[in-house]
């Protein structure tokens, strides 16, 4: 389905669920909780390294303000491993051609915004900058396992290869 349908899909969802949410509702990402249920409806990437890194529980201290995550131990035998990865691209630098990004197993639906949960995204750094695209992105290159519990970032590719 092409991205245009999709934003035109849930474009009535979003404003259904701003209805029905406080206009200050704020998930802990970042991403207001309305765009959070409508997200819900939107095609995620199902592939085998997302299936490993949404195991890992996520938590968030609402009074320090940062998020911490239970690494499972097979995510775990991942770190320093070769890994490819698919997903949706949001640069971290906001530009259309960028050497760092995100790679989220979800649909975007807002470039500002956090697309998910924290075992939901992967920070990648490409040697060359690869041009923005609302595609789905195959990303492979060595996993590391971080700990950026104010970006609420764990996992990260460094040298990334970038396909479609």
């Amino acid at each position: 389905m092409k991205p245009q349908v999709i934003a035109m899909l849930a474009a009535p969802l979003l404003l259904l669920a701003a209805a029905l949410l406080p206009a200050h509702a704020v998930q802990p990402t970042g991403q207001p909780a309305a765009e959070a249920m409508a997200q819900k409806f939107l095609p995620k990437v199902r592939d085998t390294l997302w299936s490993k890194l949404i195991k890992c529980e996520v938590s968030y201290d609402d009074k320090k303000d940062v998020y911490s995550i239970q690494v499972t131990p097979e995510v775990k035998a991942l770190d320093g491993q070769m890994v490819t990865v698919r997903g949706f691209v949001l640069p971290m630098d906001g530009s259309d051609r960028t050497k760092h990004f995100l790679v989220s197993r979800n649909t975007p639906v807002c470039m500002y915004c956090p697309p998910g949960q924290p075992n939901e995204v992967v920070e990648v750094l490409s040697p060359k900058a690869i041009e923005w695209t609302d595609k789905i992105t195959t990303v492979t290159g060595k996993l590391s396992l971080i700990n950026d519990d104010e970006k609420a970032l764990f996992f990260k590719i460094e040298n990334a290869r970038v396909g479609q």
